[in-house]
């Protein structure tokens, strides 16, 4: 049966919904609520047989073919996102603790937007591996999701952005060196006053 509208543009829309990367069972689940396909015994097949072939970082690809989705965490554990994907407002998903932001919500958005840009983070722990022969592992208190949980962990931390955004300028660019690799319970204590506690200054808390 002919589909109303090509996968790939499915796949896009859907990851787009997740905020730019999501696994496979996220695509899917995702692809499924939107209700907008046929589905056939075989659509999960075709769902990431798209994803390969629009992936360098896929063994099918074929050079020439637009380059669309990257390997989020290590190739072969199934977490895909879109290449320089920049959400807006409506893929923004402002928590419960960003209520009490003091610089608004257009402000607000482009913290949140910096915080969850996957292109910026990726980079940034690709470089933190560079600098400490491959391993990743909390800036503050130095936790390692690897040592701790074993396979599952890998390659997984998160990236928090150390420029507070009250202090950026209007169209001013992530840098890498602008986010810290930090575990999650590190990154939600820095965000658990106002202003944001430094990487110091929760150090110096942890180490008493």
């Amino acid at each position: 049966m002919a589909q109303s509208r090509p996968w790939l543009d499915e796949i896009i829309d859907a990851l787009k919904d997740l905020g730019g990367h999501g696994t496979l069972d996220d695509i899917y689940a995702r692809i499924l609520d939107r209700g907008k396909m046929d589905f056939t015994p075989s659509w999960k097949d075709g769902v990431r047989g798209t994803i390969y072939q629009y992936s360098s970082d896929s063994e099918v690809y074929k050079a020439g073919r637009t380059d669309i989705f990257y390997a989020v965490s290590t190739k072969g554990l199934g977490r895909w996102g879109i290449r320089d994907f920049e959400p807006d407002e409506a893929h923004v998903d402002i928590t419960e603790d960003d209520a009490g932001f003091v610089e608004g919500k257009k402000k607000l958005i482009q913290h949140v937007v910096r915080e969850r840009n996957p292109k910026v983070i990726r980079l940034a722990k690709q470089k933190f591996k560079e600098e400490h022969n491959g391993q990743l592992f909390c800036e503050i208190c130095k936790f390692n999701f690897v040592d701790f949980y074993g396979e599952i962990g890998e390659d997984f931390i998160e990236g928090h952005h150390t420029i507070p955004v009250s202090e950026l300028q209007e169209g001013q660019k992530t840098k890498v060196e602008d986010i810290a690799v930090v575990c999650s319970n590190c990154h939600r204590m820095l965000h658990k006053r106002r202003p944001w506690l430094t990487k110091e200054q929760l150090q110096s808390l942890i180490s008493r």
